[in-house]
C-alpha cells in the first residue's frame, strides 16, 4: 500500500479539523440558537460598564413600546455576544440587570435603571432597532453603544412643529371618519384636532403639566363640543368627545398588558392594564368637568348625511399619513406603512363579516407580527416601525373612552358596562393573535457555551516551543 506524504496528512488533518470546526458546539447555527464561547476573566470594571450598559438600553426599548419579555430576550443577547451571561428583572417603569456571575445568578455585578422620558417616535426607534441587531451580530465597543443611543434620544424631529400639528389633524380626522363620517363632524374633527395638536405641543416642551395633559385636553375638547356642535354643525356633541383625544387613547396600553398576562409576565400585565385604566379615568374625568361647565345647546337643523362607504379606507390612509407627520416615520416607508394598514383593516373587515368582530380582531392579531417581519425584510427598516402603528390602528382605545365615559359622565350603566365587555374581549382577541402570529416565526438566540479548545490544525501550524507550551506536560 502507498504510503502518504506529509503533505497528504497535512490535508486530511485540515479537512478533518474543519469538518469538526462546523459541529463544534459553540459555532453550531441553527434556526433557533447560536452558541457563542463565554468569556473568562472579565474584570469588575468591564462587568459594570456592561451591566450598566444594558440598562441603558434596557429603558431605550421599553421607551420604545416593546413588551418586557422581549426585553429580557434581546438584553440576554447581547450579553451572549459579549460573552457574559445576565440575569434581568423587567418591569415597564424600569429594570435590573446583573451580569457575570454563575448560572445559579449568584456573584456578577448588579446595576438598576428607571424608565423615564415620553415615548421614542418612529425615527428612534428605527434607530434603536438598528442598533440592537448591530449589537446581536458583533461584539461593538461600550463607549460606541453609549454615544449611538445619547445620539438616538437626542436625534431632531424630522418635521418642523407645524407639521407635527398636521399630522395630529390628520390623525384626529381620520380616526373620525372611522367612528362617524360627515362633512360638518370632518370640520369640527380638524378645528378640534388642531387646537388638542398646539396644546400637545406646548405641553411636550413643560414635562412638569404633561400628567394634567389629558384632563386639560379632555375639558377643552368637550366645552367646545357643547358649545359649538349643536348650533353650528348640527351634530351631537358627544361625536366629537373622542377622536381630538387620540393621542392619549390607552389602547396599546390594554393591550400590551393583556400580552405580558398571557406570556406569564404578571406583574408588567398589571402595571400597564393600570397605567391604562388610570388614563381612561383621567379622560373620563375631563368630559365630566367639561360637560358640568357648559350645557349642550340645542342642535339647530337635521345632521348632514353620511359620507359612503369608502369613508373608513380614507381614514385608514389618513391614519397612515398622520403617523408618519405626527411620529416621525422615515418617509422611505410610507408605501409600505400604508399597505400595512389597509391589509390589516381589510383582513379585520372581511374575518368580521365571517364569524364576527372578535373573531376579526383575532384574524388582524395573527397577520400583524410575520406581516411587519416580511416588510422588515423587504424595506430593510425595523419591524417596529410598521408594527406600532398597525398595533395602534386595531386596539380599541376609543371603544374604552367611550364605555367609560358613558358610565361616570352619562350614567348609562347597562350600555357602558356592555361597551366595556366588548373592550376587554375585544382586547384579548388581539392579544392572542398577536401571540400566535408571533409563534409562527422564529429567531436566531445567543447563548453561552464552553470556550474553544485548540485544534489540531493550530498544534501543527505553531512552532515547537509554542506547541510545547499548548500541550500540558506529562505528570511525574
Amino acid at each position: 500500500m502507498r504510503q502518504l506524504s506529509s503533505f497528504d496528512v497535512r490535508a486530511l488533518v485540515r479537512r478533518a479539523a474543519s469538518l469538526g470546526s462546523r459541529l463544534r458546539p459553540w459555532r453550531r447555527r441553527t434556526a433557533d440558537t447560536v452558541t457563542l464561547p463565554e468569556a473568562e476573566d472579565a474584570g469588575r470594571e468591564r462587568l459594570r460598564d456592561l451591566a450598566a450598559l444594558l440598562c441603558e438600553l434596557g429603558s431605550e426599548l421599553l421607551r420604545a413600546g416593546e413588551r418586557t419579555v422581549e426585553v429580557e430576550r434581546i438584553l440576554h443577547d447581547v450579553a451572549a455576544r459579549y460573552g457574559m451571561r445576565a440575569r434581568c428583572f423587567v418591569v415597564p417603569t424600569g429594570l435590573f440587570v446583573r451580569v457575570g456571575g454563575g448560572p445559579d445568578g449568584r456573584g456578577g455585578e448588579l446595576d438598576f435603571s428607571p424608565v423615564e422620558g415620553p415615548d421614542l417616535r418612529l425615527d428612534q426607534v428605527e434607530a434603536l432597532q438598528s442598533l440592537v441587531e448591530r449589537l446581536r451580530a458583533e461584539e461593538l465597543p461600550f463607549e460606541e453603544v453609549r454615544a449611538a443611543l445619547a445620539a438616538g434620544r437626542s436625534r431632531p424631529e424630522r418635521f418642523s412643529p407645524a407639521a407635527t400639528v398636521f399630522g395630529y389633524v390628520l390623525l384626529t380626522v381620520g380616526l373620525g371618519v372611522m367612528r362617524h363620517a360627515t362633512v360638518a363632524a370632518v370640520l369640527g374633527y380638524t378645528v378640534l384636532g388642531a387646537a388638542v395638536g398646539l396644546l400637545r405641543l406646548f405641553g411636550d416642551r413643560l414635562p412638569a403639566a404633561r400628567s394634567a395633559l389629558p384632563v386639560v385636553a379632555a375639558v377643552l375638547v368637550t366645552a367646545v363640543s357643547l358649545r359649538w356642535a349643536g348650533p353650528v354643525l348640527h351634530e351631537q356633541p358627544t361625536v366629537l368627545y373622542i377622536p381630538p383625544l387620540i393621542a392619549f387613547l390607552p389602547g396599546a396600553a390594554l393591550t400590551l398588558g393583556a400580552i405580558e398576562l398571557a406570556t406569564g409576565a404578571a406583574l408588567s400585565g398589571i402595571a400597564r392594564l393600570a397605567g391604562a385604566v388610570n388614563v381612561l379615568l383621567l379622560l373620563a374625568l375631563g368630559i365630566l368637568v367639561g360637560t358640568q361647565l357648559l350645557r349642550p345647546r340645542p342642535v339647530g337643523a337635521p345632521p348632514s348625511e353620511a359620507l359612503g362607504a369608502w369613508a373608513p379606507w380614507v381614514g385608514v390612509l389618513l391614519l397612515g399619513f398622520g403617523f408618519l407627520l405626527y411620529h416621525s416615520a422615515p418617509p422611505r416607508v410610507t408605501g409600505w406603512l400604508l399597505a400595512a394598514l389597509l391589509t390589516e383593516r381589510l383582513v379585520q373587515s372581511a374575518a368580521s363579516e365571517f364569524a364576527g368582530t372578535t373573531f376579526g380582531a383575532f384574524a388582524a392579531g395573527v397577520l400583524l407580527p410575520p406581516m411587519a417581519t416580511w416588510i422588515e425584510r423587504r424595506a430593510h427598516t425595523p419591524d417596529q416601525v410598521v408594527f406600532l402603528p398597525c398595533f395602534w390602528l386595531l386596539v380599541p382605545g376609543a371603544v374604552g373612552l367611550t364605555s367609560v365615559s358613558e358610565i361616570i359622565v352619562e350614567g348609562a350603566t347597562g350600555s357602558g358596562l356592555a361597551s366595556l365587555v366588548d373592550t376587554i374581549v375585544t382586547v384579548a382577541a388581539i392579544a392572542l393573535g398577536i401571540l400566535v402570529g408571533a409563534g409562527l416565526q422564529r429567531r436566531p438566540r445567543l447563548r453561552l457555551g464552553e470556550p474553544a479548545p485548540a485544534t489540531p490544525v493550530d498544534l501543527m501550524d505553531a512552532p515547537e516551543g509554542e506547541e510545547q507550551a499548548k500541550t500540558p506536560a506529562p505528570r511525574a
